[in-house]
């Protein structure tokens, strides 16, 4: 009888925690049941019932919480209960790989690093079913239910416009490109560099329509502090709102993610 009664107790266990699973996975940057959008496994926005994030303030979850789609919007981190936007400190981060070969930007989208702190150059997009592992020298791996990502967010929330500001031929033929602002001279005729052109600041609006999205971006020029971002928020392809906004103190802003961050990428002074 006392087997039997712990056999039900345990099977109700793994069917809570299941349920909890079930409850807690979502996808990034979109309104969940709670009215809030995570956008990392700490992050997110109010969505106030109408369907959409808005991205003008952006919350945080204190150190320890992860963003779930629960009442409660940050819950205390589980091994049983997974953020409903995934793990994302890993993301652009070339020590996730024990040699600094590269670093995940999202789930199928990576950048070369070649023992670099940070990746640089053009971005590289996984075959359709693989996905970007950190700890896979293959650097895209099959795809599997119930895999750990190294960055576990979406795609189209990587802005993969910003990294080609010189342009490297090499004796293949194959064009590099790269965040180097910097004019350098060569005596390989085989390497040519390009100076990148003056860039004129742009106000919020000129920012946004130039995106054309609903979103966080960096200002133009860029903030080597990486504590200046806009935020557009468009609503049937009219800007409602644009706006420059800075980081709280001691955090960053990154593209990737669309997000301040409090551990520094590595790139920001």
């Amino acid at each position: 009888m006392t087997q039997r009664i712990e056999n039900v107790v345990k099977g109700l266990v793994m069917v809570v925690l299941a349920f909890m699973v079930a409850q807690t996975v979502s996808d990034c940057n979109v309104c969940q049941s709670n009215q809030v959008a995570c956008i990392n496994s700490t992050s997110f926005y109010l969505c106030f019932g109408d369907g959409t994030p808005h991205r003008d303030q952006l919350y945080h979850c204190l150190e320890g919480f992860d963003c779930t789609n629960l009442t409660a919007i940050c819950v205390q981190k589980s091994s049983q209960r997974p953020p409903s936007c995934g793990d994302t400190s890993q993301c652009g981060q070339c020590s996730a790989n024990r040699n600094y070969l590269f670093a995940c930007q999202s789930r199928g989208i990576f950048q070369m690093c070649y023992g670099a702190t940070r990746p640089t150059g053009q971005f590289g997009y996984c075959p359709t079913g693989t996905v970007c592992d950190a700890s896979s020298t293959a650097i895209c791996v099959p795809e599997v239910a119930g895999q750990t990502l190294t960055c576990d967010i979406n795609d189209e929330l990587v802005d993969t416009t910003t990294a080609a500001s010189v342009t490297t031929e090499t004796t293949g033929g194959t064009t590099e490109s790269s965040t180097e602002s910097t004019t350098e001279s060569s005596t390989d005729s085989t390497v040519t560099t390009e100076t990148p052109t003056t860039v004129t600041p742009l106000t919020p609006a000129q920012m946004c329509a130039q995106r054309n999205a609903t979103g966080l971006f960096p200002v133009i020029p860029a903030d080597p502090y990486c504590q200046r971002y806009i935020s557009c928020y468009f609503q049937k392809n009219v800007l409602i709102k644009s706006a420059e906004y800075n980081c709280p103190t001691d955090s960053w802003f990154v593209a990737q993610t669309q997000s301040c961050v409090y551990v520094n990428p590595g790139y920001c002074l």
